[in-house]
């Protein structure tokens, strides 16, 4: 094999592949990163069995052929190319030849016949088509409420189910605490039962999403999810287990609502959240006539309060929340924007909403 390729365009192929080999991983075949050169273009694939990763870049290919080396020195050397084109040619026994400008590079390769390459997924299952910035949108404000225990598996991803409306498809996430829901319009289908997608998969994505324009195609089997952007495939493993009966945490109603503006909000919450209690980072609202305090203790360094002005016309309401849980949700709404909250009792959850009326929010609340 010899090919030569833009550094620009390696480059980021060549990363995209770092988050998702594992270096640590028992497996020291995964660590490498597959190279097939055919035609006009270049197929990177990377993979831990658990999320793979196939994409595609031009390249003036002079003698196809497939190499598979250590994903990360080959990123490294790359990235420290002046140059504007690479140079990556086949040696004898599986070393792999990397040159640009004067300098010259030999690693030692592995029989690409022994890279696992990308899974095979069979036909069938639910295909759906969205816009990249909408699937963006929907990973960005759900992910962060994916639960980080690993004893609790079936919260371990990202619930994708069916939308309130027909056309539309919904992404769920909780952590027990809190959970975060949002539906957007989708062409295809149809969705049998949901899927669990994991977390780091979804994290994946999003980096790749996020400088892709155009439609994207979300294909879920019985265990796999596969997501084309084109130049770029990515499978991830299903989470295993049933996603828990979200809709029975959603109140139906809140009789209690104030608007509040989303800024203003952050940064109180941010700044009294300081001398919250390290572990439980609790922060007290009270919310009165156009007026929401926000308040703060630590009987170890002191207290902090800071109040509002909202629109509110309810019953006077005093409740707690894990702040973080506050701050997550806030820093993905729209800057600039207003945001609802509505609230029942002290020891009812409260639900925090955007502009976008699809997407909601609902957090628990905790003593103080």
């Amino acid at each position: 094999m010899r090919i030569a390729i833009e550094r620009e365009d390696f480059l980021r192929t060549l990363s995209r592949t770092q988050g998702v080999v594992d270096r640590r991983h028992s497996m020291a075949i995964l660590t490498n990163v597959l190279i097939e050169a055919d035609g006009e273009s270049v197929a990177a694939i990377a993979t831990d069995l658990e999320v793979s990763l196939r994409q595609r870049c031009p390249a003036r290919v002079e003698d196809p052929g497939r190499v598979a080396v250590s994903a990360r020195k080959l990123f490294e050397i790359v990235r420290e190319s002046t140059s504007d084109e690479i140079v990556l040619r086949t040696l004898e026994n599986q070393w792999v030849g990397i040159e640009y400008g004067r300098s010259s590079f030999k690693l030692m390769g592995i029989d690409p016949a022994d890279h696992p390459g990308m899974p095979t997924v069979g036909d069938g299952g639910a295909r759906f088509e969205l816009g990249a910035d909408e699937l963006s949108d929907m990973i960005h404000k759900t992910i962060f409420a994916v639960s980080q225990d690993d004893t609790r598996s079936n919260l371990a991803g990202v619930h994708v189910d069916k939308g309130l409306k027909k056309g539309w498809l919904r992404f769920v996430a909780t952590d027990g605490h809190r959970l975060a829901l949002i539906d957007k319009k989708a062409k295809g289908g149809p969705l049998a039962a949901g899927a669990i997608l994991p977390r780091k998969g979804l994290s994946e994505v999003a980096k790749i999403v996020a400088e892709h324009t155009g439609t994207v195609t979300l294909t879920l089997t019985e265990a796999e999810a596969v997501i084309d952007l084109g130049d770029s495939v990515l499978s991830m493993r299903l989470v295993e287990g049933s996603f828990p009966d979200y809709n029975q945490v959603v109140p139906k109603d809140t009789k209690n609502v104030a608007r509040i503006e989303r800024d203003a909000l952050l940064q109180t919450v941010r700044r009294v959240s300081l001398l919250s209690s390290e572990r439980a980072r609790g922060v007290r609202l009270a919310l009165s006539d156009s007026r929401i305090e926000i308040r703060a203790q630590n009987p170890d360094l002191g207290e902090a309060t800071e109040d509002l002005e909202i629109e509110y016309a309810g019953d006077d309401v005093e409740i707690g929340f894990n702040a973080r849980y506050l701050l997550d949700v806030l820093a993905v709404l729209p800057e600039g924007g207003a945001v609802e909250l509505g609230l029942g009792d002290q020891l009812s959850p409260g639900i925090l909403r955007g502009e976008d009326e699809a997407y909601t929010y609902v957090v628990m609340p905790m003593r103080i």
